[in-house]
């Protein structure tokens, strides 16, 4: 979609929340505004969801409905401040257009009963001075039709400069805000989101879905050994191997400390072992050095628990059994895939068995470099 395009979407899409927030009695507050154009472009469905149920039920939305659904589908992801500062400003540049075609209307309104007072008097066969006289109103009146248009085009031009700016400060505050900051992948919110959605996807049209877990091994070890600075690294390095091999619908997010998800929409579970061992094999193929020193730190591996969604379960429900099997993959003695809870018990795969198991495995063959490690 070209600038012009997106400029007349975006337009369209803030007129048609001003129409939501006037059709509906809500307060023009920012936060009214950033619902309403985020339910005309359909950003949110479960948000399109609750303020259709609060219409349905009382045909308004009053200014405590709009700020639980502010509270509840919006705040929760982008950063509330910056979204707020960012709403303002093009709630007020809406405005002023709206208060600019207003005056246009106005204007163009006069200019008619020019007109038609013109027509009158010619009907009435008008003498020469009085046609005169209509030719020098009609003159009057289509030089001020002329200076309010040239005003308006410049006016609407420059709001339509600031709109643009405004959304594209809008957009990267979304997409910051849903990021995590040490793997680019999503932020653990996000990645909540996007599972309930998938959810409700896989309900609605009985497709298949799948969620992995991905924990590094030893990870405290490693911490211990070569410093957090390289735990980051070795953390950075695993997300883009994940990143590589995803693609489509996949989502990749972080789910916690060492820990990533991984969430694959329309994928059987046979698709998704193959994937989970792909990314196995390629994080334990490279031998990880510093940078700065050229220290070798070894090779890391990762345990993979995977599992099969169904629609009817919850979020909680499918992250509880997907951790059941991260936790079979590290009894069962890492750096593999599980796709089947185990029946041990969730200390033995805790990270804290002793110096010797926790000791960093280092095969001795040579392998490749992780340049960011």
């Amino acid at each position: 979609m070209d600038d012009k395009a997106q400029y007349k979407m975006a337009l369209r899409l803030a007129k048609r929340a001003l129409d939501y927030i006037a059709n509906y009695g809500t307060p023009p507050t920012p936060h009214a505004f950033e619902i309403f154009y985020t339910v005309c472009a359909g950003l949110n469905p479960k948000l399109n969801e609750a303020v259709a149920s609060i219409v349905a039920r009382s045909r308004k939305v009053t200014a405590a409905d709009a700020e639980r659904l502010y509270e509840e589908y919006i705040s929760k992801s982008s950063a509330p401040e910056q979204v707020q500062t960012i709403g303002s400003k093009m709630s007020h540049e809406m405005s002023a257009l709206l208060n600019l075609l207003g005056t246009a209307a106005q204007t163009a309104s006069s200019y008619q009963s020019s007109l038609d007072h013109a027509e009158e008097h010619l009907g009435n066969s008008a003498d020469g001075s009085q046609l005169a006289n209509l030719v020098k109103a009609l003159q009057s009146a289509t030089r001020e039709m002329s200076r309010a248009n040239a005003e308006v085009t410049t006016n609407i031009e420059t709001t339509r400069a600031q709109v643009e700016q405004l959304e594209d400060c809008l957009k990267v505050v979304r997409e910051e805000s849903s990021k995590d900051g040490l793997t680019g992948l999503v932020n653990r919110k996000q990645l909540d989101l996007v599972l309930d959605e998938n959810l409700v996807k896989a309900r609605t049209n009985g497709s298949s879905l799948c969620l992995m877990v991905i924990d590094i091994d030893r990870f405290r070890a490693f911490n211990d050994t070569h410093g957090h600075a390289a735990g980051d690294s070795a953390l950075r390095y695993v997300a883009s191997c994940v990143k590589s091999n995803i693609k489509g619908q996949d989502s990749a997010g972080r789910y916690g400390g060492e820990e990533l998800a991984v969430i694959l929409p329309e994928t059987t579970i046979e698709h998704a072992m193959s994937l989970a061992e792909r990314i196995r094999h390629l994080v334990n193929a490279r031998h990880l050095v510093k940078k700065a020193t050229g220290e070798s730190m070894g090779r890391i591996s990762v345990s993979i628990g995977l599992t099969e969604c169904h629609g009817e379960e919850s979020p909680e429900q499918c992250y509880g059994r997907v951790e059941q099997c991260l936790v079979s993959a590290k009894a069962a003695g890492r750096n593999q895939v599980s796709i089947t809870p185990s029946s041990e018990k969730i200390a033995e795969a805790d990270e804290d068995l002793g110096p010797a198991d926790d000791a960093l495995d280092t095969p001795d063959q040579a392998v490749s470099v992780a340049s960011n490690a």
